[in-house]
């Protein structure tokens, strides 16, 4: 997969994250955040009209990727939601646009997990963590518009089709 091509200005802070990457894991989720709060102030650096919005579910636009950290755009239709999950890798998000519905779950076997906090993500939300786990959450686009998200995650995506590692089932009750 090609990456988008960026202006200079969201290459050259993705350029730098790929560096911190090398960093101490503390250095690497700061600058991780910073990174992408100055992406989220300034909504006018992605061309939106470059990014897969599908007309249902989840669009995938991989902006940047290195060995160390792959940058993707989401885009979610109304109605899209991942299925309850947890990361191999570092996962860092931030909202760009519309609203999310993020779940977090606390797991109850290798298979299930049951819901513990739920939160509505607003522009400008940024949240950062390490595979220490469990972090297992869902996000879905419950609103009515478009939602565009920006991920860092660290992996290759050349060497890996996802961040995800485990996916569960909610448990009833």
């Amino acid at each position: 997969m090609t990456p988008l091509t960026q202006p200079a200005d969201v290459e050259a802070m993705i350029a730098d994250l790929a560096l911190s990457a090398e960093s101490s894991a503390d250095a690497y989720l700061a600058s991780a955040r910073a990174t992408l709060l100055k992406i989220l102030a300034r909504p006018d650096l992605l061309d939106r009209t470059r990014l897969v919005a599908p007309p249902e579910g989840l669009g995938r636009n991989l902006l940047f990727g290195t060995r160390a950290i792959s940058v993707w755009a989401m885009v979610w239709s109304p109605g899209a939601v991942t299925p309850v999950h947890d990361h191999h890798c570092s996962c860092c998000f931030g909202l760009l646009s519309g609203s999310l519905r993020e779940t977090w779950y606390r797991p109850i076997s290798d298979t299930h997990a049951v819901a513990t906090l739920d939160a509505v993500r607003v522009p400008g939300y940024v949240a950062c963590m390490m595979p220490t786990g469990p972090n297992l959450h869902r996000i879905a686009n419950a609103g009515p518009d478009t939602a565009i998200s920006i991920h860092v995650y660290g992996y290759d995506h050349r060497e890996q089709a996802s961040s995800i590692h485990r996916t569960y089932e909610v448990a009833p009750g």
